[in-house]
Order: C-alpha cells, then structure tokens, then sequence
C-alpha cells in the first residue's frame, strides 16, 4: 500500500516535469495563499470592527471564506481551466506529429498534471488562513478566556508574519534580496492592520 503511494507521488512529480508544471503550482500556491491570508486579515479586523465579540464567529467566517474559496476557486476553476490548456496542447502536439498519443506518458500527464496543480492551488488558499486563526482555534479548544483584542491582534500578526515568510520564499526563487521580499509582502499586511486600527479608533 505505502510502496503503491510512493510509485504514485513518483509518477505525478514525473509528469508535472515533462509538463513543466511545478512552476505554475508554485505560482498558483503562492498566488492563493497572498489571496487567503489578506481575506483573512479582512475578515478578522472587520468583524473586530463590527463588534464581534465571540472567537467561534471569526473562525467560522475565516475558515468558511478561505475553503469557499479554496474549493471552488482554488481547486475547481484551477482544474478545469488547467485541464483544458493541458488538452490543447496535448492535441497540438499530436497534429504537429501527426500521430496519436492515447494511451501514452504524455496523454497520462495531460491528465494528471491538471489535478496536481489544482491541489496546491486550493492548499495555498485554504491551509495558511487556517493557521493565521489558529489562536482563536485554541482558545475555543481549551476553554481559555482571552481577551478578543489580543486574540484578533495575535491572529493578524500571525498572518503577517506567514506574508513575510511567502514574500521570502519568493525572494528565494528570484534571487532577490529574500528579507526586502519579505518585508515587502508583511508591509501589505502591516498596512491593513494600521488601516482597520485607525478606523476602530475614528468609530
């Protein structure tokens, strides 16, 4: 069972390099995960601004919004959207060889890679937004009554913090400066901090 499992990761890595499609589910994963965790920041310092004092609300609206969108968006739109391309070239190629390719490592690849850049996609949306609330997970987890502005603030530096370490290992990809990177993507986040910070105080 584990032996057939690894074959099988084997087999998809194999694909997505003949496909050359890691790189777009790095850039997908990334993509996403900028998406979720400033949703998630939304999300928090907004119901914080409305006056929501329950934590079981801001992560049932974090969690609720980011695998919404991590599923339907993330996954779904990403395969189909992916699978189409895929078969385009697919039949592309077959015209310019003029011979079939069902049945082949390139018509399995076709229809792999799709799903596998589909998963990190979604993955990217739904897992870092997850952990970014986690401190309002526990709380509720293990009965501890933490004040919601600590919690909210402990969230959204969390979340940030998870920016800069994207912002890195963007860095680390381009061969750019990897903490430049990375405090250019914390700033984002620093910024709708400050912005929903101002805005409770003016309210």
């Amino acid at each position: 069972m584990i032996k057939r499992l690894v074959k099988s990761y084997r087999d998809v890595l194999q694909y997505a390099r003949i496909l050359n499609a890691q790189s777009i589910a790095r850039r997908m994963f990334v993509t996403n995960s900028f998406d979720g965790l400033l949703s998630g920041l939304g999300v928090i310092l907004g119901s914080y601004l409305s006056g929501a004092t329950n934590p079981a609300n801001y992560v049932g609206s974090v969690i609720g919004a980011s695998f919404s969108m991590g599923f339907f968006s993330g996954v779904v739109a990403t395969y189909l959207s992916e699978r189409a391309e895929r078969l385009q070239e697919l039949r592309r190629t077959e015209r310019a060889m003029l011979h079939p390719l069902r049945g082949s490592i390139y018509e399995r690849a076709a229809k792999v890679v799709p799903i596998y850049v589909a998963l990190w996609s979604g993955l990217g949306a739904m897992l870092l937004p997850t952990i970014g609330v986690s401190p309002f997970i526990l709380a509720e987890a293990l009965g501890i009554n933490v004040p919601i502005p600590i919690l909210v603030y402990t969230s959204a530096g969390l979340m940030v913090a998870e920016l800069f370490m994207l912002g890195v290992y963007l860095g680390k990809i381009s061969g750019e400066n990897k903490l430049v990177s990375g405090a250019r993507l914390a700033l984002i986040g620093l910024a709708a901090v400050l912005f929903f910070t101002i805005a409770s105080l003016v309210m």
